[in-house]
């Protein structure tokens, strides 16, 4: 009778072993592809709800982030483009529009979900009007927006990220809009410029 071989045992005890390191390995791998999966079919949300402002600062009510980036208000362009004038303001919701110009960025968001965004616009609004929050990326991870050299929207299905609200500005006791009366510059307002 053919007496075991301790080395034959030793290949076999072996091979098994690593069959079991390598499903293992396979199991923490598809964990890993999970959770990346999970990050990349995250999207970007932003909410804008219509609100009343003195025309220097909006506030985008919630923005959700997944990779991080800015919260950013557009100008609402009149969506037909042929019939419209450069300056002109959308001030009726129902209307159809496009983002138009940047009007202002928030500083860089941290990844996750965020409320009450103050956006500081870079110039005073001069009239009520409807404008457009849109979710930018920090595509150049330098926390500065610099959009358009960077910094894209975010998309969901095509399309960016974005929702709309009416802004009103708040009136004075003569009731004149607020921004009448100042002048905002590097955003400090000089009262003394009428």
């Amino acid at each position: 009778m053919p007496r075991p071989r301790p080395i034959g045992v030793a290949v076999v005890v072996t091979l098994v072993f690593l069959s079991g390191a390598s499903i293992a390995f396979a199991a923490a791998d598809a964990g890993v592809a999970t959770q990346e999966n999970r990050t990349e079919n995250e999207t970007a949300t932003v909410t804008f709800e219509n609100q009343t402002s003195n025309g220097t600062a909006v506030v985008v009510n919630d923005t959700s982030l997944p990779e991080g980036g800015f919260a950013v208000i557009h100008a609402a362009a009149p969506a037909d483009g042929d019939n419209a004038t450069e300056d002109e303001v959308v001030m009726n919701m129902s209307e159809e529009y496009d983002p138009g110009e940047v009007l202002g960025n928030s500083t860089f968001l941290e990844p996750g979900d965020h409320e009450n965004v103050t956006v500081e616009l870079n110039e005073s609004l001069e009239e009520s009007q409807v404008l457009i929050a849109m979710a930018h990326q920090d595509t150049n991870d330098n926390q500065t927006y610099e959009f358009p050299e960077a910094d894209d929207p975010y998309v969901t299905d095509g399309e960016p990220v974005i929702d709309d609200a009416l802004i009103t500005l708040e009136e004075t006791a003569d009731g004149t809009n607020e921004t009448a009366d100042t002048e905002t510059t590097n955003g400090e307002e000089d009262e003394s410029t009428a």
